[in-house]
């Protein structure tokens, strides 16, 4: 199967590849006669400039179409060989499937458990982190000290699409990541549905006393009051920014937060 993966790729890229060398050859001669022309061209300039006439441009048109049909063929060629990667890489999950399943039933046993606790603590590796993200609090602007807000709603957003899975059964794999975050359900809810659009409304308001464009603040406003929280994040954070002026972008990684603070929103 991976031999006949492995032809099939190379035969979808064997013609590709072959217009690729003829492209760039077919170039190389047109960009070889561009120089011809103006070392021939050389003697006459004078003559034309004098007369009004341009110099006629021979080949960039040509040379544009080339690289524009150089790029389409390297992208199939690109799109081909994924294709061709992601099927090998689901061949070797299947051989070990079916090498398993050739094995006696506690060496299958073996292998699920194994697996479930791998998962499990991956699960609990991002759970962990996915909390202590939460635990900090929102980056600011470091002019104006107002909170940006959209990172915080995707992230508050994240965790409370999990809620469903971590009120399963407790027998899942997942258990063990949920017990991280089962007592931060209650409290996300409130950020994102009370304490965030608070925020936004204030920092709508500090931008509106210090001018800021008023159709900006209008945007978000309106997406605020039609309840899509997110929108009106995104919306006040582009006011914020737009605010700063040059100021260098900041606060976007927990390290580099200015006026970090110690929170407890938990």
């Amino acid at each position: 199967m991976e031999q006949a993966i492995l032809v099939a790729a190379r035969e979808a890229s064997r013609a590709p590849s072959e217009l690729i060398v003829e492209i760039m050859m077919l170039s190389a001669r047109i960009q070889a006669a561009a120089v011809a022309f103006e070392e021939a061209i050389e003697p006459h300039k004078d003559f034309l400039a004098t007369r009004g006439a341009a110099l006629p441009d021979m080949s960039s048109g040509a040379l544009r179409s080339l690289n524009a049909m150089l790029g389409y063929v390297q992208q199939r060629v690109a799109r081909s060989d994924r294709t061709a990667t992601a099927l090998l890489g689901g061949v070797a999950p299947r051989r070990q499937a079916l090498l398993a399943m050739q094995g006696d039933k506690g060496a299958r046993e073996a292998i699920a458990r194994s697996r479930i606790e791998k998962a499990s603590a991956t699960f609990l590796e991002g759970a962990r982190a996915r909390a202590a993200a939460l635990a900090e609090p929102p980056p600011e602007s470091a002019t104006l000290k107002l909170p940006y807000l959209a990172e915080r709603c995707g992230e508050l957003t994240a965790l409370l699409q999990m809620r469903p899975l971590c009120e399963a059964a407790p027998a899942s794999w997942r258990e063990a990541g949920c017990g991280a975050l089962r007592g931060r359900f209650d409290a996300a809810e409130v950020e994102l549905r009370t304490s965030v659009p608070r925020a936004i409304a204030a920092g709508l308001a500090t931008l509106r006393a210090k001018g800021m464009d008023a159709a900006l603040l209008d945007a978000a406003q309106a997406r605020l009051d039609a309840g899509d929280v997110k929108g009106a994040a995104i919306a006040y954070d582009a006011a914020v920014r737009g605010r700063r002026g040059h100021e260098p972008l900041e606060g976007l990684t927990p390290a580099a937060r200015p006026g970090r603070r110690s929170s407890s929103h938990w």
